[in-house]
């Protein structure tokens, strides 16, 4: 049985997932054909609706469609309806697709071996569909607060209401504006600075002690524009290259029912 699977974009050019899937299949023996597919919004509805008529099992999705993939999806887990996104997609053997999204987890997972998260204070940067992905998993590990900022004031408000409103959230949900302590972890997860330098509206209230992670990575040693302009304020900073491994390898398993081995460098993507 050869598994077909695939991720979505617009970009897509930079995605490292087909390497990283690749090396899981040959790790598990499991056969599978995954590409990575360019498909603008316009296109989203027959792309995902002909992937999967014609055989597709699986498909990862990334920016921007993780919101609006969910028109497409039959059922959806009790994770996806809380954050309203989803990063992949799954068909089972009647043709249902079903969303699930492993961000939260994978985030998670790598941030684990980096920094303690119980009982920091959390600023999340962004309030699409990146940011609302990560809030329950961090939520789960009890941090003391988890403070958003955005630069569409409306987008934030939404965000803020989402979660606050939520009975399964039970970190405190905060406007950077009203927030006055010190911040123990700032997570960028916009795309801010790709067309330059990054810079922000507004002072972040970071310190030596403070750690910074950008969801974004570089396929190579150099820095993030966010972590460019991060390592002048921090001396702790981490791209997202844990994270996308971490995420991938949960939705590898949620295709085939295995859990590959996650220990991959960026010189074993370089190199494949």
């Amino acid at each position: 049985m050869q598994y077909k699977l695939g991720v979505i974009g617009d970009p897509i050019e930079h995605s490292l997932s087909p390497k990283i899937h690749n090396i899981f299949s040959k790790q598990t023996n499991i056969n599978i054909d995954y590409q990575a597919y360019h498909v603008r919004e316009d296109n989203l509805a027959s792309f995902i609706k002909d992937f999967f008529s014609n055989g597709g099992d699986g498909l990862n999705i990334t920016l921007p469609h993780k919101i609006n993939c969910l028109r497409f999806a039959n059922n959806k887990s009790s994770l996806v309806n809380l954050i309203g996104a989803a990063n992949t997609l799954n068909s089972d053997s009647s043709g249902s697709i079903f969303a699930e999204s492993t961000d939260g987890i994978g985030l998670v997972k790598d941030l684990k071996n980096k920094r303690s998260i119980s009982s920091k204070n959390i600023l999340i940067l962004g309030a699409g569909g990146s940011a609302l992905s990560i809030i329950p998993s961090l939520d789960a590990c009890k941090p003391k607060n988890i403070i958003l900022d955005n630069r569409s004031k409306n987008n934030l408000e939404r965000a803020i209401k989402r979660f606050s409103d939520s009975k399964e959230i039970n970190s405190r949900i905060l406007n950077l504006e009203s927030f006055h302590e010190d911040i123990d972890l700032v997570i960028n997860a916009t795309s801010i600075g790709f067309s330059g330098p990054f810079s922000w509206n507004r002072e972040l209230k970071i310190n030596n002690e403070t750690v910074l992670y950008d969801l974004s990575y570089s396929k190579d040693d150099t820095l993030t524009p966010f972590l460019s302009w991060g390592s002048q304020h921090a001396e702790k900073f981490f791209d997202g290259f844990g994270m996308l491994i971490q995420q991938a390898a949960a939705s590898f398993e949620l295709w085939t029912g295995v859990a590959p081995a996650t220990k991959i460098t960026k010189s074993d993507l370089l190199n494949e």
